[in-house]
């Protein structure tokens, strides 16, 4: 899985401004704009070349238009945008640090995040069934 992830990261996956526009339904202006406020930040592939668009950024651009079509200020649309970037970098640095396991069977998903740092014989598990979600605190199996 790792070697999919490091291909993926390899990947040149971007496009211009013409069809970043189309797929994410923002205009060529809204997106400069977006781009001179700082809130996306295209690349170059060469000195001269055109300004292109990763898939991350499209994402960003659909996240900002939503919140702007949902009546959100750009500034406002920004300062969201920020915080659930910061969300997804905490929730990634707990998933790097801590995933110690993950199960599937049937119709559950079971995800351990390894020792409790105060009670370390137990580890904190969180059970995934469905929509029902439960953080279990259970004895650590004998290595």
């Amino acid at each position: 899985m790792d070697s999919i992830v490091k291909k993926l990261k390899t990947l040149d996956i971007s496009m211009g401004i013409g069809e970043t526009s189309r797929i994410t339904g923002a205009t060529t202006t809204q997106i400069r704009y977006w781009e001179k406020k700082g809130l996306i930040h295209p690349i170059r592939h060469a000195t001269g070349g055109n300004k292109r668009y990763s898939i991350k950024t499209l994402t960003k651009i659909m996240i900002i238009k939503s919140f702007i079509d949902d009546g959100y200020t750009l500034a406002k649309a920004g300062d969201l945008i920020q915080a659930h970037y910061q969300d997804v970098d905490t929730f990634r640095t707990i998933v790097k640090q801590r995933l110690t396991g993950l199960t599937h069977t049937d119709d559950r998903t079971r995800v351990n995040l390894g020792a409790i740092d105060n009670d370390p014989d137990y580890d904190m598990v969180i059970d995934v069934q469905g929509d029902d979600v439960k953080v279990l605190k259970l004895k650590r199996e004998e290595k």
